[in-house]
């Protein structure tokens, strides 16, 4: 319900201003340097051969190769959780275009060796060519083949997350055999001007893959300490985390981190995790998280003085990125954990604006923050939907659908904002609904991470 009309709406950012970084500029600058360094390769080498001579089939398959191989340097530069690549785009985003990319540059580098065949006429290339430096590109080749097809398929096959991390870390390994491989076979790449552009990408992807796997791990994440551990449910928990040298973590509301707990006599493994504590306490971290895997079933053995290494802040989730009139808050299960964010930013700032939670869960006890959640604000209205209630449950049962958004937004509709956050297939489910009740899609808002 909409506060009185004598009642102003209070809109207050007590919050700091977004950076520049974040901005759409930014982002547009970004777009337009990766394009720039896709083609600058190719268009050098255009330039120093003036033009396309020769086969042409032979010629294209060269520049598919080049424009492969600077697709997967780019792909470290992707994977290399940079803050100033995140701000404008969402790590979400970004990882579904650095998939994109790995199997856009994989098509190139298998069309790459087909295509010189077909230009020479000399298919025995494809098979018999057994030449080291040869025997070098197909082994890369093979790899990624193997990669790509490994991580489409990786929901499926039930591989361990953190083994698939391991794994996809030989894009390094294919970077290296495919500059020697180029280097051996392209007398263009002999060339002054290509040769040190070709070694400058190959010097970036190291540098990169070397901070990231040998200094962040050890000295680029902050240090913190487990202070207290609260049980919300059943199965889920609340890490309070406190910063060991002091110095605030400051976020936006419903903003994510990385998290590694370094526990006695148990796995250390980093992921990714809502910080749910109110973003106007950056001295206080707090992730709130449900068993739901080989190391979230231990979650509830953590205990107080466990140290923690974080990274991040993360993510454009966040009421923060968007001009709201109106919130419709919709989550399911512990996809509350953003949210809750955001409505403790609302209410912590004493922000007026009408706000709707429409919360799902399986039944009563699986509610998180339910205390909380009822003593929010009157401006801020609380629906729960439960798939399995008990007998007597007064409230709304099943899953969130058209009709319950409808009745609960009413007219206010077409002016609100839609956060939205769950499991994926609620989250698809809910996706559907809103389309039905022809919500504004550029006023619906989500992250969904894949592999």
């Amino acid at each position: 319900m909409s506060p009185p009309p004598s009642q102003p709406v209070v809109r207050p950012r007590s919050l700091p201003a977004r950076r520049w970084v974040e901005s759409r500029t930014w982002g547009l600058i970004l777009i337009v340097l990766y394009c720039l360094a896709v083609v600058w390769p190719i268009c050098l080498k255009l330039i120093l051969k003036g033009g396309l001579p020769g086969r042409l089939l032979v010629e294209v398959g060269r520049v598919a190769a080049l424009a492969a191989f600077t697709l997967l340097v780019l792909q470290v530069v992707l994977a290399g959780r940079f803050r100033s690549l995140d701000a404008p785009f969402g790590l979400d985003r970004l990882m579904r275009f650095h998939k994109g990319m790995a199997v856009l540059a994989g098509i190139l580098l298998l069309t790459h060796p087909i295509l010189i065949s077909l230009g020479r006429g000399n298919f025995s290339l494809l098979t018999s060519d057994m030449r080291w430096f040869i025997l070098v590109g197909k082994t890369a080749l093979a790899i990624v083949v193997g990669m790509i097809a490994f991580s489409l398929l990786f929901g499926q096959i039930g591989v361990d997350y953190n083994t698939w991390r391991f794994l996809h870390k030989g894009v390094i390994f294919i970077i290296v055999l495919g500059f020697i491989h180029s280097i051996w076979v392209g007398a263009d790449l002999t060339r002054v001007p290509m040769l040190v552009l070709w070694s400058a990408l190959l010097a970036l992807a190291a540098g990169i893959f070397v901070w990231r796997n040998g200094y962040v791990p050890i000295w680029g994440k902050r240090r913190f300490r487990v202070s207290d551990v609260r049980q919300e449910t059943h199965d889920t928990y609340t890490l309070r985390l406190e910063p060991a040298d002091g110095r605030p973590l400051r976020r936006h509301p419903g903003q994510f981190m990385f998290l590694r707990l370094v526990r006695p006599g148990r796995r250390s493994e980093t992921h990714p995790f809502t910080i749910s504590a109110s973003a106007l306490e950056p001295a206080i971290v707090e992730a709130t998280i449900k068993k739901s895997g080989d190391f979230t079933d231990t979650i509830g053995q953590t205990h107080p003085g466990d140290r923690a290494l974080i990274e991040g802040p993360f993510g454009r989730f966040s009421l923060m990125y968007f001009d709201v009139e109106r919130f419709v808050f919709l989550a399911g299960g512990v996809g509350i954990t953003p949210i809750m964010s955001m409505l403790r930013y609302l209410r912590d700032t004493g922000d007026t604006r009408p706000a709707t939670l429409i919360y799902g869960n399986k039944t009563a006890v699986d509610i998180v923050f339910a205390a909380e959640l009822a003593d929010l604000p009157a401006h801020i209205r609380v629906v729960h939907v439960l798939s399995r209630p008990a007998s007597g449950w007064p409230g709304l049962t099943g899953h969130i659908t058209a009709a319950m958004i409808q009745e609960c937004v009413g007219e206010d509709l077409p002016r609100s904002h839609f956060f939205l956050c769950g499991p994926a297939a609620m989250m698809e489910a809910v996706l559907r609904e809103l389309k039905e009740v022809h919500a504004d899609r550029r006023r619906i808002h989500y992250e969904r991470f894949a592999i």
